[in-house]
């Protein structure tokens, strides 16, 4: 089987008529710049998207939280949930929970995600201890970052050392024998700043076999050649042995075990399969990356970003029937394997050129190359790929007057992705397709008077076939699903009502053609392997108010709905599965000389899901504590309970959620 899209190419002269300027980097802060004696400003990220979220070290403090996960878990649109293999990840708006783009200082953290769909990844591992800022951008965002994802793209930059070198040391324990600790060390002198954070975390789980044990390291050096360039060296890394919890029979309590043997191995008893207690091995990822950043004039400015990542891991099960049956041999083993390794190499260039006082034109390239291979131990099974991956783009930012800010941007990318498989009595099998996607991009704001912004943004955006998905189908003797599109519209207004309250409003639309799809049909002759949905459409509102009420005392709150209907190839309308209709949030901190406390609620609708058996999970409503003393400068504490009601609910069709759980720890700085 052989797919092949004819490429298509963006004519150069439509690109420089639509385009004569845009704004740098978007997360960075506004700067100064001179042309022609004219004093130019770059455009802060919130001033000219259309949805964002800008999240300080000092908001993270206040919410309590320890990691991704738990910050952007109190964002509008945004709904943390399990994923494959039990993985917490974040869905924005509806789009599936792998179409999120996470960045950590300009570097992407899961590499694997719209490529090979590596469902070990997970927000729970990523610290907040050295985060600066994190920003969220929801809907069409800068070609810059790539137009293959629907959800949005979440930027988190890390703090730079100041000062003279200093140790930072956080112990903490709590519930499910679980603990946290981390020490960070950070400094600068006159031509470098450094901050690196190394920390274990280990949890024995609410459920059965759902045991953690993760180290992770992170860090940063900048060193300033000159007053006009810099050289950054960043990396993440993360090792962990990580437990799946075994599925749970809401009404009996029991746990469940997978009914199908196509691919496990194992021998059927009365036609099922007893496979559980699933885990991760060895399970680990990298990052490093190097960056060079240049400025050449007043007009002109560029950065390098060459980075290495790496992912692999051994997803083990336990098969139940060839124990208790005494086999294990080569081809029914009691303990199966199954293991993915990959690694890659990317390079980028970005350049922004300040045409006049009024335009900034950015452009640049991309260009990743993942190698990936997976074996198993019961068969000679060979499988491998490479996914190379090449894009350029240009973006506009025009500053109409005071008041309007116009981007427009437009993006190509390509995809050639090569496939080979051989096993022990099967046929081998080779593969290769070329896709592309041509996508554009519309924001534009303007600010009615002081108190009111409206905001629109319209822009396509493309989900390739993964790797994962590919080697599904080809060795199933399926055809390869459609590349996904889909077009975005959003509409919104912001309100200051004074300088201590504002409200904002959000109206979005996602239409999506040919949203790719698992088949979970376990009575189907394609169980497993990946198809087209027609249509998708999402609709949706956001609205959040934030109010300090007084010195003390400060809150927000913001709501979600969200409708979303999947259209079949016949017609034929339903509900998509596994979201909420609606998403309530609310949060209050109030906090009286060294003492803080935070109180964060979480509150869903009920869920229609794929679930043969359990259609549908009932909404529920959580509650978040948490306790702050700074003693002095040096040390302070910290207790953190979550879910203070026990709120008794169901994550997803097998999965019950956390009951009460809490966190206490103590922080000190050297």
């Amino acid at each position: 089987m052989r797919k092949s899209i004819k490429k298509m190419v963006i004519p150069p002269a439509v690109c420089i008529c639509l385009f004569s300027s845009l704004n740098p980097a978007m997360a960075e802060e506004a700067d100064a710049v001179s042309v022609d004696e004219v004093e130019v400003h770059s455009t802060a990220l919130a001033d000219y998207l259309v949805t964002t979220a800008v999240i300080t070290a000092d908001k993270i403090k206040e919410m309590g939280a320890t990691n991704l996960a738990e910050v952007i878990n109190t964002v509008p649109g945004m709904y943390v949930s399990y994923a494959g293999k039990g993985s917490r990840l974040v869905r924005i708006r509806g789009a599936a929970s792998d179409q999120t783009k996470i960045y950590i200082d300009g570097i992407p953290v899961f590499p694997l995600s719209g490529i090979a769909s590596n469902s070990a990844s997970n927000l729970e591992t990523i610290p907040v201890d050295n985060i600066e800022k994190i920003e969220i951008i929801k809907g069409p965002g800068p070609v810059q970052y790539g137009t293959d994802y629907k959800g949005g793209v979440i930027l988190i930059t890390t703090k730079q050392g100041q000062g003279a070198g200093h140790t930072n040391l956080q112990l903490s324990a709590g519930s499910h024998d679980s603990y946290d600790n981390y020490a960070s060390y950070s400094g600068s002198d006159s031509n470098s700043s450094y901050y690196v954070t190394a920390g274990k975390k280990q949890s024995s789980g609410a459920l059965n076999n759902s045991e953690y044990d993760t180290d992770y390291f992170n860090g940063k050096i900048k060193w300033n050649i000159d007053k006009d360039s810099a050289l950054t060296l960043s990396g993440y890394s993360m090792n962990t042995d990580r437990e799946i919890p075994n599925g749970i029979d809401q009404i009996t309590g029991q746990e469940t075990s997978a009914t199908s043997n196509k691919w496990s191995g194992d021998t059927l008893v009365n036609g099922k399969s007893d496979v559980k207690d699933w885990k991760y091995t060895d399970f680990k990822q990298t990052n490093i990356g190097l960056q060079f950043d240049q400025k050449t004039s007043n007009q002109f400015k560029y950065n390098i970003k060459l980075y290495h990542v790496t992912d692999g891991n051994d997803l083990w099960v336990y098969n139940g029937n060839n124990a208790s049956a005494g086999t294990d041999t080569y081809a029914h083993p009691i303990w199966y394997r199954s293991g993915w390794y990959s690694k890659g190499n990317v390079m980028e260039f970005t350049g922004d050129l300040l045409t006049d006082r009024n335009n900034t034109v950015t452009l640049g390239a991309k260009y990743s190359q993942i190698d990936w291979s997976t074996d198993e131990n019961n068969s000679d099974l060979d499988e491998g790929g490479t996914d190379k991956r090449s894009g350029y783009y240009i973006q506009d930012n025009i500053k109409i007057n005071d008041k309007t800010n116009l981007m427009m941007g437009v993006r190509y990318d390509q995809a050639k992705q090569s496939y080979s498989y051989s096993k022990t009595g099967s046929t081998s099998i080779q593969n290769s397709s070329t896709i592309d996607s041509t996508d554009p991009v519309f924001n534009v704001t303007h600010q009615l008077d002081e108190k009111n912004t409206l905001r629109f943004s319209a822009g396509k955006t493309h989900i390739f076939v993964q790797a994962k998905q590919a080697s599904t189908n080809i060795t199933a003797g399926v055809a390869l699903p459609d590349p996904e599109k889909a077009v975005n519209y959003e509409v919104g207004w912001k309100h200051d009502f004074d300088d201590k309250s504002s409200l904002d409003v959000a109206v979005f639309n996602n239409k999506i053609t040919d949203r790719i799809e698992k088949d979970t049909d376990s009575s189907s002759s394609t169980y497993k392997t990946y198809y087209n949905i027609s249509k998708t459409d999402i609709k949706g509102v956001e609205l959040e108010y934030n109010r300090k009420f007084t010195k003390r005392l400060q809150g927000f709150v913001n709501y979600t709905y969200l409708d979303a209907k999947d259209t079949s190839a016949a017609g034929v309308e339903t509900k998509a599965v596994n979201l909420p209709d609606s998403i309530f949030n609310y949060g209050l901190t109030y906090t009286v000389d060294k003492f803080q406390t935070t109180v964060v609620g979480h509150a869903l609708s009920k869920i229609k899901t794929d679930d043969s058996t359990y259609k549908q999970l009932a909404g529920y409503h959580t509650l978040d504590l948490d306790f702050k003393y700074n003693q002095n400068e040096k040390l302070s504490y910290y207790l953190r309970i979550n879910n203070i009601l026990d709120a008794d609910y169901w994550e997803t069709a097998s999965y019950p959620a956390d009951g009460i759980n809490f966190m206490a720890g103590v922080n000190i700085k050297m």
